[in-house]
């Protein structure tokens, strides 16, 4: 046979498919479309997290530290500069800033304080420009002008020039903790705008501020940094980590290959997760495939049977249908591919907003061209079922029409036949997840064996269903079984308030069917017995729309159940909820307004002070920050020692047991004034090399380098709720002002203020002393909230591309049966049925499907919240009625207006049509 025949051949049998052709096309264009699509956000994810990591660590070595650097600890990296170590350094002040006139309404944005005639370090990418065109930091950032990013712009809505005044709390760093230096107040302008690109890379809405500026804010105060930028030749980079770290051991040392190694991780991992969620859009349009292409074939048995009694053999009608699908795919792998390309910049758009995230939009020729080769091998893989079984037509059943029947040999081929198919789609999702065999089985035979049982229980639900009855007039029996529904709709309401709803709904539907017309019972009843005709393609419809209404019914019923265990636990478990610290004057300020603050009921006013430890029993710092455990030993002594808290114990002002429980040893009491008795966290007995105990000592340093003292543990303690205290060390006042650099105190004032009047009493307080550091926790609240809102935005999108495939799975079952069943509607309207009333019926049969898919996706949904929140979460996690009644509903009229559009042309056949060769 010419080769020109294969290609004819398959060609026009395509164009002369028409519906059924388009159908098959999108069924394989949607599962590429959500691949591709999720393949080129990881992409752009990557590239903007890892394509310049080193600009956005700020060169090859970031070192952060509690304790702030000093000009002294400065000629520590003049010393490594000289001899070699390194080629640049860089210090900078992180630090937290707000503006507006009103407390209430600021909002937080970060401040790096810097010298602009040299940032960033030699080598490191400074930032573009978006106005000026041309400009640098050296010119713009100089008497008050400041350069802002581009996030910084659209959060508060500003513009180059414009004036605004730049409030910097209390000593407080952008991670939170104590610096050790007063609050400010800058007059600023913005003098340039800048993209998130090089040293910015990443870095959100930063305002840039010169170190000059900030001393004239505050010129009495000593200057400190808590952040250094160091550049270094790649070979010597990890030894001049290791000696900076040995001179600073309780700093932090952070290499750009570090950060690499870290970000690679985390991004792999949301890669793997947007590519298991295409593959369940790909699978699902497999399922689409594979129903088409049994029809498409089964439809030209006829035409099969010639083309074997003429001499055409097995392997030649593999090589047409095979050829046929490959064209198939080829044809739905373009267009999901084009398709894809303008929803990954829907979804990368939507990540930018809802993350703050700068994410370049990138265009893969490799990832697009991929995704047509995976259309291909989608329809060849899923077409292998039915081109097999069509290829054994035996032509003498065609033309006696006899039925084929499901032979003993038939039935293993089946088997057979669905263990390679398993076994190709398993070999794609491996390659489509750049080789990872492991996770590819798993996912792979994992979905097959949930799917496959999930199969067999919609397979006997949908028997069921279809045989419910239709009673043609009143019926004790059926009454009967109206009356059962509503007692299992009680018990449910009872135990699930929405699933009782529902059943009610099945209930009233059963009785009011009774008392419907005649023409209504007979639509209903075709509706019911069709479901059970196509059983099997009946139930692989509602697995596609199971899991997209599974997947975004977890998603929103987690979301909604953390939201309000977070609300709660904030409303409950704090016991203020206006956090003030002050500096020097200002907390004698602060403390006289007390009186006036709208709503205050109760109030705490304590000292603090921000440390680090040098010894512990007696045994220098660098004794236990060595070794294989020492990042986390570090990151446990930082937490644990940074910061003391004092109360005034002589007054009788004591640690509450309300808010704190003393695991060992004993709480503050009065007589430990004068003492520098401290409590630590429990936490500290258990670290490893440490272990402290009850009347070991601990040598503090305060920020200044100079202020030091040795404290003595006499209990550990555990915080019964958060906010409790802001430093972890609970000490005396006589401790936190033997601490406290010369000429600074810093206060902490805890308040609980009626939440109705929080807004004024927030803005009094502002307005009296606006270098004070204010957390409102409404807003902390709301903060929360609002990201919780955009996660859960986020993966309902991502999860909306498998529902939109279980859509058009719907869509392709609907017109697979307009097409199976031309004869029958013919039929039906030959004895009087109209367009509408046969349209009814595809309508009910659809929304039965939709709806009955949905509720056990939810139902499922529902139990594995559940589980969730007993196991993880040990809270008693539900899902709402909204909830399961939307998707539930939705999902019955998303079904029904699909049928519509799909069956509208079919229904209106003319009987002459289908029957004039009968």
């Amino acid at each position: 046979m010419k080769a020109s025949m294969y290609f004819n051949y398959t060609s026009r049998s395509l164009i002369r498919g028409g519906q059924r052709t388009l159908l098959a096309i999108f069924c394989v264009a949607v599962g590429v479309m959500a691949i591709v699509a999720l393949q080129l956000v990881g992409l752009m994810i990557n590239n903007a997290f890892n394509g310049n990591v080193r600009d956005a660590n700020g060169g090859d070595i970031a070192i952060r530290s509690q304790q702030p650097f000093s000009q002294d600890d400065l000629k520590h990296f003049d010393a490594l500069k000289k001899d070699g170590s390194i080629t640049d350094y860089v210090p900078v002040i992180t630090t937290q800033g707000s503006t507006g006139a009103q407390a209430s309404k600021r909002q937080t944005f970060s401040i790096r304080v810097v010298d602009p005639t040299h940032y960033p370090a030699d080598t490191v990418t400074p930032p573009t420009f978006t106005s000026p065109n041309r400009g640098n930091l050296m010119d713009l950032v100089k008497n008050n002008g400041v350069v802002v990013t581009q996030a910084f712009i659209d959060q508060y809505k500003k513009k180059l020039g414009d004036p605004f005044d730049i409030t910097i709390g209390s000593g407080i760093s952008r991670n939170g903790s104590l610096t050790g230096q007063g609050g400010r107040v800058i007059h600023g302008k913005i003098a340039g705008i800048a993209t998130e690109t090089g040293v910015l890379a990443q870095s959100g809405s930063v305002v840039l501020l010169s170190i000059n500026d900030y001393k004239a804010a505050a010129p009495k105060q000593a200057i400190t940094y808590d952040t250094v930028d160091v550049t270094a030749e790649s070979a010597k980079v990890d030894s001049a980590a290791k000696k900076i770290q040995q001179q600073f051991p309780i700093a932090t040392t952070q290499t750009a290959d570090d950060v690499l190694k870290q970000q690679q991780r985390v991004i792999d991992n949301i890669q793997k997760f947007l590519e298991i969620a295409g593959l369940l859009a790909l699978l699902i349009g497999g399922v689409g495939i594979v129903n088409t292409m049994q029809v498409l074939l089964s439809r030209r048995r006829t035409e099969i049977a010639m083309l074997k009694t003429t001499g055409y053999r097995r392997f030649d009608l593999y090589l047409l249908f095979g050829l046929e699908a490959g064209l198939l795919g080829l044809l739905g792998g373009v267009l999901g591919a084009l398709a894809a390309t303008g929803i990954s910049y829907l979804v990368r758009n939507l990540v930018e907003q809802n993350f703050g995230l700068n994410v370049p939009f990138v265009f893969s020729w490799f990832t697009f061209f991929g995704g047509i080769v995976i259309g291909v091998a989608t329809a060849l893989i899923f077409g292998l079922l039915p081109i097999v079984q069509a290829a054994n037509i035996r032509p003498l059943n065609v033309i006696r029409e006899l039925p084929e029947g499901r032979r003993a040999g038939s039935i293993i081929l089946t088997g057979l036949l669905l263990i390679v198919l398993s076994i190709l789609f398993c070999v794609l999702s491996i390659v489509i997840l750049n080789g990872d065999i492991r996770l590819g089985a798993i996912s792979v035979y994992g979905i097959f064996i949930f799917l496959g049982l999930l199969s067999l229980f919609l397979s006997l639900l949908v028997l069921l269903v279809s045989r419910l009855p239709v009673p043609e007039r009143f019926s004790f029996w059926h009454l009967l079984l109206v009356v059962v529904v509503a007692a299992v709709a009680y018990g449910l309401y009872r135990v699930a308030a929405p699933y009782g709803l529902i059943f009610l709904g099945f209930a009233l539907l059963g009785l009011l069917v009774m008392f419907v017309p005649r023409s209504m019972k007979a639509t209903a009843k075709m509706a019911l017995r069709n479901l059970g005709r196509q059983r099997t393609r009946t139930t692989t419809t509602m697995l596609a729309l199971f899991v997209g209404i599974f997947t975004i019914g977890l998603i929103l019923a987690l979301g909604q159940n953390l939201r309000t265990q977070v609300n709660d636990v904030i409303s409950h478990t704090l016991n203020y909820n206006v956090y003030v610290i002050t500096s020097n004057d200002d907390s004698q300020k602060l403390h006289d307004l007390l009186p006036r603050v709208p709503g205050l009921g109760a109030y705490q006013q304590r000292d603090l002070a921000s440390t680090v430890p040098v010894a512990i029993k007696g045994q220098p710092l660098q004794t236990y920050v060595s070794g294989n455990n020492a990042t986390q030993v570090r990151r446990q002594i930082n937490s644990s020692l940074n910061g003391v808290e004092g109360y005034d114990v002589g007054n009788n002002q004591l640690p509450s047991l309300n808010l704190v429980e003393i695991k060992a040893g004993r709480n503050l009491t009065s007589g430990d004034a004068g003492t520098n008795n401290v409590l630590v966290l429990s936490s500290l007995a258990e670290v490893q090399g440490i272990k402290l105990k009850v009347g070991d000592k601990i040598t503090l340093l305060g920020v200044d380098q100079v202020s030091r003292k040795t404290i003595t543990v006499v209990g550990f303690y555990d915080a019964k709720t958060l906010g409790s205290n802001l430093e972890p060390i609970l000490s005396t006042t006589d401790t936190v002002k033997a601490l406290s650099p010369s000429g600074l105190s810093q206060t902490a004032f805890y308040m609980k203020v009626d939440p109705i009047k929080l807004n004024s009493a927030v803005d009094l307080i502002g307005q009296t002393v606006p270098k004070a550091f204010l957390l409102n926790l409404a807003s902390l609240t709301d903060f929360i909230n609002q990201l919780l809102n955009d996660i859960l935005l986020t993966l309902t999108t991502i999860a909306s591309l498998t529902l939109l495939a279980g859509l058009i799975i719907i869509a392709n079952a609907v017109a697979l049966a307009m097409l199976e069943r031309r004869r029958e509607l013919g039929i039906l309207k030959s004895v009087g049925y109209t367009s509408g009333t046969i349209l009814s019926e595809v309508m009910l049969e659809n929304g039965l499907v939709g709806g009955l898919g949905a509720l056990v996706a939810i139902s499922l949904a529902s139990l594995v919240t559940w589980i969730l929140g007993k196991q993880v979460f040990s809270a008693d996690f539900a899902v709402d009625t909204p909830i399961v009644l939307g998707l539930v509903l939705g999902s019955v009229v998303l079904s029904m207006v699909i049928a519509v559009f799909v069956a509208w042309g079919a229904v209106r056949v003319r009987p002459l049509e289908v029957l004039r060769y009968e």
